[in-house]
């Protein structure tokens, strides 16, 4: 106990206790006995848990890539067993048929003997469903032959029904015939309604004469179900990457087909990873058919190709586990017993630097740690007293500071604006007091002019067209006489709000309804009359809705709301949902010959007009909006019983 009281007393501009600085946090020494913790972890890590991570990863990989070589040759070998036996299928098929026929005498019976003839072949061939004699042109000469429901002939036991829609399809599907004798030509592999798929073949017999049978490819399918069972996969392409045969979840994925287009493009069969439509990597091999242009494709999950490497992962990842356990349980013993204790102080140290007195300090035990532990819980109350205190003065005078500033910046601004206004309501005054006297003389000469001009002539349209743009600065003169009017206040008289609002939206019924925009009302039953100028207060609303309409050219929702605010003043609320206002321009839309110029002819006087109006009713203006999702433009106004006060 003697030895700790003397390094928590300390001296005069000295740490409170060795290898501290005057900030609270440790030095040196200090900071390698927090280290000592991490460096045995790191070391235990080493030695246990590396050499088993690097060897089993080392076996995974190695194993993984001869399986990859040894699981894709056999791949390879089954999709190359699938290409062979389907062109052996499709081969001994057509030979088939062509035996079957070579004898026959064609051209020595009549039409009626010949679909006699062909259902001859037909019965021979189990893996024909349609024959059909056709000349060149394609139009049938005998036939065709086919079953509608075979299974009422016990010798066609396991033939596929055909119907007039097989018919139509195989009709479409009919190659062109070749040109020599004995010669055959393929059409591309197509599917039916049901039953396996299957190909068109034509068979050249004799001049003008060509028999056209329709090839089930039953055994094929048959050969592809076999390859897909067991949680693997089979089908067919054909030279474009599409299924021929086989069931396919979904389309192909890009590197599905792109496994296709390598195999077409060298002429080669090879095997690689791809990931399928559902997510999960296949090995998957291409093998080419030669002599049809297709291709055959054979896949297995990698989970099942690879289940050998992924035990070896499962053992490597679960034996590094335990390793890991092991070290960090014997890491964690000893930083208990060694460094733990030393830790804590040195946090609660750091804490206390930083300003935050929460850390806890563990004062257990009977050891000089633990009395440090106690003087450090001592020392960090009396530090949490002292800082709270000063944080109070800090923010009362914080508080203090910031209201005044907001008050003196809501004055300087008020100032600037009443300045900006009252200079450009003057000017506008000048303006249009001057503009006004000159414009009145060009009206009446124009309309001396066309008064003494024929009606309809070209010249009496032209100073019509001079009309309508001196009464287009006329009213731009207007506008300017306006805003400089409504600097004045007035006390006006006492008038239900309801009245103008309605009527400044009749003004625009055609307008809305013309440009597509749906305007629902919502009017409070019981609402205080308000003071001023009911004119002018329907220019207001007008204004904004003259806004609110260009900000929906395409249509849309206009909402026009009353109500009060505490029964104090009254709320007119008109939402709209345009292209809304962009931040950067929302605090200028108020002033004076500000526009966006999407309205050639606009000089941007109505929302300054209005917000003159609605400041000379003792109001406010506030302007809710998201670029995108529309506008709200509130308009809050006294009451008639608060406006005298306002």
């Amino acid at each position: 106990m003697a030895t700790i009281f003397p390094l928590l007393r300390g001296t005069a501009g000295q740490p409170p206790f060795p290898g501290a600085d005057l900030d609270g946090s440790l030095g040196k020494d200090s900071g390698h006995r927090m280290r000592f913790g991490a460096k045995i972890g790191l070391v235990l890590l080493a030695v246990g848990v590396l050499p088993v991570a690097l060897l089993g990863l080392v076996s995974y990989t190695v194993s993984r890539d001869e399986l990859q070589r040894t699981v894709g040759r056999m791949q390879v070998q089954a999709a190359e067993d699938l290409a062979l036996f389907t062109e052996r299928f499709v081969g001994n098929s057509v030979e088939s048929l062509r035996l079957a026929v070579s004898a026959m005498p064609f051209d020595e019976f009549s039409r009626g003997e010949l679909s006699a003839v062909l259902d001859i072949p037909y019965r021979q061939l189990p893996f024909v469903s349609i024959l059909v004699l056709v000349d060149d042109a394609n139009t049938p000469v005998a036939g065709p032959v086919f079953e509608r429901r075979p299974e009422r002939d016990p010798a066609l036991a396991g033939r596929e029904p055909v119907d007039d829609r097989d018919l139509d399809r195989f009709a479409r599907q009919i190659p062109r015939a070749p040109a020599k004798a004995g010669a055959t030509t393929l059409s591309a592999p197509y599917r039916g309604e049901r039953g396996p798929a299957r190909i068109a073949v034509a068979l050249r017999i004799g001049k003008d004469r060509t028999l056209a049978a329709e090839i089930l490819l039953r055994d094929v399918e048959h050969r592809i179900a076999e390859l897909s069972g067991a949680g693997g996969l089979a089908y067919l392409v054909d030279g474009q990457g599409a299924l021929i045969a086989g069931v396919q979840a979904g389309p192909l994925t890009d590197e599905e087909r792109r496994l296709s287009e390598v195999g077409f493009g060298k002429g080669l069969a090879w095997s690689r990873l791809v990931r399928r439509q559902d997510g999960e990597r296949w090995l998957s091999a291409f093998a080419p058919l030669g002599s049809l242009g297709w291709g055959a494709v054979v896949a297995q999950p990698m989970a099942v190709a690879f289940s050998a490497a992924e035990r070896l992962r499962f053992y490597t990842v679960g034996w590094s586990a335990v390793a890991l356990v092991l070290a960090l349980l014997v890491g964690a013993v000893l930083a208990r017993m060694v460094t733990r204790p030393v830790e804590r102080l040195s946090r609660a140290a750091a804490a206390i630097a930083a300003g935050d007195f929460s850390a806890p300090v563990s004062e257990k035990g009977r050891d000089e740690i633990a009395d440090l532990g106690r003087a450090f819980g001592r020392m960090t109350g009396e530090l949490r007293r002292r800082d709270e205190e000063i944080r109070g003065w800090n923010r009362e005078l914080q508080s203090r500071v910031e209201e005044r500033t907001a008050e003196l910046k809501t004055a300087q601004d008020q100032i600037l604006r009443t300045r900006r206004l009252a200079a450009l309501g003057s000017l506008g005054a000048g303006l249009a007091h001057e503009l006004n006297n000159p414009m009145t003389a060009i009206v009446g000469y124009l309309a001396i002019l066309k008064r003494e001009l024929p009606a309809g002539s070209a010249h009496a349209e032209m100073i019509g067209r001079a009309q309508e743009q001196t009464a287009r600065v006329a009213r731009v003169v207007e506008d300017l006489r306006s805003f400089a009017d409504q600097e004045r206040s007035m006390q006006g008289r006492r008038f239900s709000l309801v009245a103008p609002v309605r009527a400044a939206l009749a003004l625009y019924e055609d307008r809305l309804r013309a440009a597509g925009i749906e305007l629902t009302t919502r009017f409070d039953e019981r609402l205080p009359d308000a003071q001023g100028d009911p004119v002018q207060i329907q220019q207001v609303v007008a204004h904004l809705v003259e806004n609110a309409i260009n900000a929906m050219p395409r249509g849309g929702s206009l909402e026009v709301s009353l109500g009060t605010v505490d029964g104090e003043a009254l709320r007119l609320r008109i939402a709209d949902t345009g292209k809304g206002i962009p931040v950067t321009i929302r605090e200028r839309i108020f002033d004076p010959f500000f526009t966006t110029k999407e309205h050639p002819g606009r000089v941007g006087l109505g929302l300054s007009v209005s917000h003159s109006i609605v400041e000379a009713h003792h109001g406010r203006i506030v302007v809710e909006s998201e670029e995108g999702a529309g506008a709200a433009i509130t308009v809050l106004l006294p009451a008639a019983t608060a406006a005298h006060l306002a």
